[in-house]
């Protein structure tokens, strides 16, 4: 009998503890379910509020436009200023006359400046991004290629020279054609015109450095022979 009476005991303990997280489980539901409760039903306070004022701002006005200027018209004619010159001293004296005539400089015999057309010619026909090499620099020494006879001067038949050395600076292009830089010795006078005609119508080789076409500065001696004529 005491047998059972103890495991009847044992038997309830048993189920107690069983029971027991169980029981806690709900009473921790049930807390928590009472204070959501409580936070919903407690009051929340009123939200400040915010007050908007009004204020007025005062823009000052604009300044009145300034009067308009009144001018008045006088019909009389204007009074004519004197100066008197005479109480200023004795000044220069100015002779007037009615039919002024503009009086003519002097002017004596002016010369005419003597101005080189060949040189405007050798700017026309130069390229001025290549330099000027003197014939001894070059490959070969440019050779005449094309050159016109002319007649001598009727000075130089008179005197009977048949044979005349002049001397001039030539620039020959790239393309062989010469332009006088300077006639350093005509020889005589009357020979100018006919170095000019000859430079004119002459043809050199073209000159050249390293195989490429330059420009080459010339000191040449042209020698005209009036044997033939």
């Amino acid at each position: 009998m005491l047998t059972v009476k103890r495991t009847i005991n044992f038997s309830f303990k048993d189920g107690i503890v069983m029971l027991l997280p169980w029981i806690l489980s709900a009473l921790l539901v049930l807390l928590l379910t009472y204070s959501l409760f409580a936070i919903k039903q407690t009051p929340t306070p009123p939200e400040k509020d915010v007050v908007i004022r009004k204020v007025d701002v005062a823009i000052p006005a604009p300044p009145p436009p300034p009067p308009k200027m009144q001018t008045k018209s006088s019909d009389q004619p204007p009074s004519p200023v004197s100066i008197d010159l005479v109480s200023l001293g004795g000044g220069p004296t100015l002779n007037y006359s009615d039919k002024p005539q503009m009086a003519m400089p002097e002017v004596e015999r002016l010369e005419k400046p003597d101005f080189a057309m060949d040189s405007l010619k050798i700017q026309q026909r130069m390229t001025f991004d290549m330099p000027l090499l003197a014939v001894e620099s070059l490959d070969q020494i440019p050779k005449v290629v094309s050159q016109e006879y002319f007649p001598p001067p009727h000075s130089i038949r008179k005197q009977g020279l048949k044979r005349v050395s002049t001397l001039v600076e030539l620039i020959i292009n790239t393309q062989g054609k010469p332009f006088i830089k300077k006639i350093v010795d005509p020889v005589h006078p009357d020979m100018v015109p006919a170095i000019r005609k000859w430079v004119e119508k002459a043809k050199f080789t073209i000159p050249k450095k390293d195989g490429r076409a330059v420009q080459a500065i010339y000191l040449y001696g042209i020698h005209f022979n009036y044997g033939r004529s």
